[in-house]
């Protein structure tokens, strides 16, 4: 699929499930939230982003290794950088920069950079599905929504595995699946074996004993931290004294599932939707749970793009230079040449 193409499938799920996130919303009580917040609970919120891209930061440099070499400053402005393009590019464009800019230095290259991130995203789902699994004794889900956690997750967890082994073998093991995949039509393509290659190499840090404690707590740090974030934003909106914690970690887990949808820049529609159905769970109003999740993702998304525009100018870059010099190399851009 094209660019222009997924921008405008992108577009429209996200017009979609924002109509179905507002559309029994009373704007009054939204002005009324907003009216009575109490912002000087942004601050500490603010804190806390830094805190859990300093740690991502710390993660994805394990993951590159033996690759360790690169300042945790630079890492953590390269991805304050991709979350900037993230929310100002379709098609989570900000993954391939963050790609492009490591490549240009470790061994592997931009290869071996887009395995970490991989490998980070799913590390992430990992973590999302413990927390909804630690969640369900103590939140009355929807039978649907735990079933679809739980095979998601089993999916995830499946898929972990069977990567880990396959880098237990290295290129054996790749030459052994080609043999089946190799004859499907479009998944056989020499490319995709390539990236299946890159993929499997990565993950052979997740079987490194010493690597690995480092790697599973600062993933639980993130996710933990974003759900204290989400906690202080409920104070802010003068929720915290109706919603416990749980409420906060479930929006999480809502949110975090949601973002494998397409969406235009920034998530918008999808993540007020999935917020607002998490909300539903503890009977919040949809007008209150719409001002909340409205307020929640635009002081991410601004936040993060100012992270990110402060990372662009210490890294000395330009934003339409490194946006031209990624298209070009990455494998869509170099296809559509």
């Amino acid at each position: 699929m094209k660019r222009s193409q997924r921008l405008i499938l992108g577009i429209l799920v996200s017009l979609i499930f924002l109509y179905f996130a507002m559309r029994h919303v009373q704007w009054a009580e939204v002005w009324q939230l907003f009216r009575e917040a109490r912002y000087f609970y942004l601050f500490p919120a603010l804190g806390l982003l830094v805190l859990i891209n300093i740690t991502r930061a710390y993660r994805w440099r394990l993951l590159m290794y033996p690759d360790v070499h690169i300042p945790l400053a630079r890492i953590f402005r390269f991805v304050n950088i991709g979350y900037f393009f993230n929310n100002v590019l379709p098609a989570k464009a900000g993954e391939l920069v963050r790609a492009y800019l490591v490549g240009r230095m470790i061994t592997g290259g931009i290869g071996q950079a887009l395995s970490t991130l991989l490998i980070e995203r799913l590390l992430d789902v990992l973590t999302v599905v413990v927390l909804l699994v630690v969640l369900i004794p103590f939140v009355d889900l929807p039978t649907w929504a735990t079933r679809g956690g739980i095979l998601f997750g089993a999916g995830a967890v499946g898929g972990t595995g069977v990567l880990i082994i396959l880098s237990r073998f290295g290129e054996r093991g790749v030459d052994w699946l080609w043999r089946f995949l190799g004859r499907v039509p479009v998944i056989g393509h020499p490319k995709l074996k390539r990236a299946l290659q890159n993929l499997v190499d990565g993950f052979r840090v997740l079987t490194m004993v010493r690597l690995l404690p480092g790697i599973l707590f600062s993933s639980a740090l993130i996710w933990l931290g974003y759900a204290l974030f989400n906690y202080t934003l409920m104070a802010a909106f003068n929720m915290a004294e109706v919603l416990p914690f749980a409420a906060a970690a479930l929006v999480l887990c809502a949110t975090g599932f949601s973002m494998v949808l397409p969406s235009s820049p920034g998530a918008m529609g999808v993540f007020e939707w999935a917020a607002v159905q998490a909300l539903a769970v503890y009977s919040i109003n949809q007008s209150k749970a719409f001002g909340y999740a409205l307020g929640l993702h635009t002081f991410t998304n601004v936040s993060l793009i100012l992270f990110g525009l402060v990372g662009l100018i210490r890294e000395g870059l330009d934003y339409s230079r490194i946006r031209k010099e990624v298209m070009e190399a990455s494998p869509e851009g170099i296809s559509e040449k």
